[in-house]
């Protein structure tokens, strides 16, 4: 054996002895860059994963949220819906109630209007009927009073005034009455 610094000839020994430095020092080296790479890559996985946990909260989040404000919105709908409702009810009842007390103003205008043209017609016939009474009475009275024979002319005359101014008299009362 040989002690010293010196160079090794025999091709085995030495590449054995260089492949085993070699090897430690390319597992050294490139262990530590990989394990340096590996940590990195697990902090930016870790990090997407923070960053996904955070992101799903706030999804969350918003979803219920969301949800709430549609359950507030139909329940504000149904409220409306039924407010929509009650509101159309009154005001078809207001218009039927309205509606029948035009009806019965026509109703009551109407048979106004029939009453008055039967109390018209009914004075108008009267009124012809008394006409033609009191016409056919003072002819039978004047023929009755106005003898057939030698009697004296201002009698028949005299008759004949009276009659006319009798009759004149109760026409002028009856038309009075009628007009009151």
């Amino acid at each position: 054996m040989r002690h010293g610094f010196g160079f090794n000839t025999n091709l085995l020994e030495t590449n054995v002895l260089n492949l085993s430095v070699v090897v430690r020092i390319v597992v050294k080296v490139v262990g530590d860059a990989l394990r340096e790479l590996l940590d990195q890559r697990r902090k930016a996985i870790v990090s997407t994963l923070t960053e996904a946990d955070k992101k799903k909260e706030d999804l969350q989040q918003q979803l219920d949220v969301a949800k709430e404000a549609v359950k507030i919105a139909r329940i504000t709908a149904e409220d409306i819906r039924s407010q929509s409702i009650q509101t159309i009810d009154q005001e078809n009842y207001a218009i039927e109630e309205k509606l029948k007390k035009d009806l019965d103003l026509l109703q009551k205008s109407s048979n106004q209007a029939i009453e008055l043209e039967r109390q018209r017609a009914m004075q108008s016939i009267t009124q012809q009927v008394v006409s033609v009474a009191l016409k056919t009475a003072e002819n039978k009275l004047t023929i009755s009073l106005n003898p057939k024979g030698p009697s004296s002319s201002k009698q028949k005359d005299l008759n004949n005034l009276h009659v006319k101014e009798t009759f004149r008299k109760l026409k002028a009362r009856l038309c009075i009455t009628y007009l009151s």
